[in-house]
């Protein structure tokens, strides 16, 4: 959707802060400290009112000895955290995103469950259970209305009916798995296996796995996987890798792009033509140029970021 943006919002993990950016320069211009610990991952609302950011706990992924549950309301407009939603009993809230019904669908992975929060009011409204104890990232289709969550070290992906709220299939699959995405005009999934430098593509028609995609440019499994909002390209980010990989879904042409260490996540442009990516390891961000497959600039921005979006 195109609008012309007001800022960007960044989760600065390692600074355990939440950023606000200028748009263009991509400077610092506010912060909120004293978040919940510790901020992982970000949802934008549809009408770009508000963020909402997990506290996933003070670990990470496998090793999280002290999971939190609350999900922090952040005011965009005033800059402010208007809120912190309680999800107890659910617990480690990480991936989350916006349902075609307007609820927000946040992985709860130590909880094996799905938290849906109202997308008006903020409050819980109920759960879905995925099964599994690794449901660390998940995607959304809106037509059908499904949830597939990627049950990492479970080697599974989950799907959930969002109009019943429960699980209806659980796809097995030959190795564990570290992201996913959908591709709505494919039907099709696909994940990033975590054993080799490989996307797995799934078929939601037959929920069966098709032949691995090979990534050229990685030499070690990547983790996040996004598509562009023309729904034409997949983003394909290195885990511990300092490589980014943008494959074109009608050629399956790849390009390999060089960027900082520990690339994470990141937000496109309004105008679908960049892709703003959080290196954490080294507290950068690259601007990547989709159609030129390459960065445009590396700016110095906090102190560890794990994602960010426009608003």
């Amino acid at each position: 959707m195109m609008f012309d943006p007001r800022g960007i919002v960044a989760v600065d993990k390692r600074g355990d802060r939440v950023l606000f950016l200028d748009a263009d320069t991509l400077a610092i211009v506010g912060e909120l400290r004293d978040m919940p610990a510790l901020p992982h991952e970000l949802a934008i609302s549809p009408d770009r009112a508000f963020a909402y950011v997990p506290a996933y706990g003070d670990g990470a992924h496998g090793d999280n000895p002290h999971p939190n549950h609350r999900l922090s309301v952040i005011d965009l407009a005033r800059r402010t955290r208007l809120c912190d939603i309680d999800l107890h009993p659910l617990e480690a809230p990480h991936t989350l995103r916006f349902g075609p019904d307007g609820n927000l669908y946040v992985a709860c992975e130590n909880s094996a469950a799905i938290a849906v929060i109202d997308g008006r009011d903020h409050r819980l409204i109920d759960k879905i259970d995925t099964g599994s104890a690794n449901s660390h990232r998940l995607a959304i289709l809106d037509d059908p209305a499904l949830i597939c969550t990627d049950n990492e070290e479970d080697a599974s992906i989950s799907i959930l009916d969002l109009a019943e709220r429960r699980r209806i299939a659980t796809i097995s699959l030959a190795t564990p798995i570290a992201g996913i995405e959908i591709v709505p005009a494919e039907a099709r999934l696909y994940c990033s296996d975590a054993a080799a430098p490989r996307l797995l593509p799934i078929s939601l028609a037959s929920l069966q796995a098709e032949p691995a995609i090979p990534l050229e440019g990685h030499r070690k499994p990547c983790q996040v996987v996004r598509l562009s909002p023309d729904g034409r390209q997949l983003i394909v980010i290195g885990d511990h890798e300092p490589v980014v990989s943008l494959i074109d879904l009608e050629s399956r042409a790849q390009r390999a792009i060089g960027v900082g260490a520990k690339p994470m996540d990141g937000g496109f442009h309004p105008d679908g033509r960049t892709f703003l990516l959080a290196n954490e390891e080294d507290g950068t961000v690259s601007e990547i140029d989709l159609a030129a497959g390459l960065v445009r600039r590396t700016v110095r921005v906090g102190e560890g970021c794990e994602t960010l979006a426009y608003f």
